[in-house]
């Protein structure tokens, strides 16, 4: 009996260091949950700042694309401003009445060039704004004065005292008129 006893004992022991060894796994698998849970929520927290991140880059990305995309299609403003008061003065040049004929061969002279300097804007997207006759509209027409004229209904343009222009869609010069009341 006395082998029956140690034999149960022994037995009594391995189911209890079982149990224990039991009770450690099943702890140590709550602690691996536990990281696993921890590293997930920092996984996803890393996920959405770069998220974040890459939408933010794609926007720079997009403004920066269209201002370089702005910038390239009105270049040129600085330059055409400066040279539209040499075409005011061409033309004032071209306006001229009955010449004389040494004056006239210099007037020939004038409006080859201004021709010149006109298809040179042109080519650079630069479009004469028409005010004379069309409705008054303030987005392209200064209105200098107001005068009353029978012929022109109310808010029409009468006269055209300077030219406007547009680069490509937007004002550069507004065209200066005369209104009707």
């Amino acid at each position: 009996m006395a082998e029956e006893t140690k034999v149960e004992e022994e037995v009594t022991e391995e189911v209890e260091e079982n149990k224990e060894a039991e009770a450690e796994v099943v702890e140590e698998k709550e602690d691996q949950e536990d990281q696993i849970k921890i590293l997930q929520d920092e996984v996803d927290k890393w996920k959405n700042d770069y998220y974040k991140v890459f939408a933010d880059m794609e926007n720079i990305k997009r403004r920066m694309q269209n201002e370089h995309a702005n910038n390239l299609k009105f270049m040129m403003q600085g330059f055409i401003e400066q040279m539209l008061p040499i075409v005011d003065n061409f033309e004032r040049s071209l306006a001229i009445e009955n010449p004389s004929e040494e004056v006239a061969n210099f007037l020939k002279g004038y409006e080859m060039i201004y021709k010149q300097i006109m298809t040179l804007l042109e080519n650079q997207g630069v479009k004469v704004i028409e005010a004379e006759g069309k409705e008054f509209d303030p987005n392209f027409h200064q209105a200098v004065m107001t005068v009353s004229d029978e012929n022109f209904k109310p808010g029409m343009v009468v006269e055209e005292l300077q030219k406007g222009y547009m680069l490509k869609d937007r004002v550069i010069r507004a065209s200066l008129v005369k209104v009707s009341e």
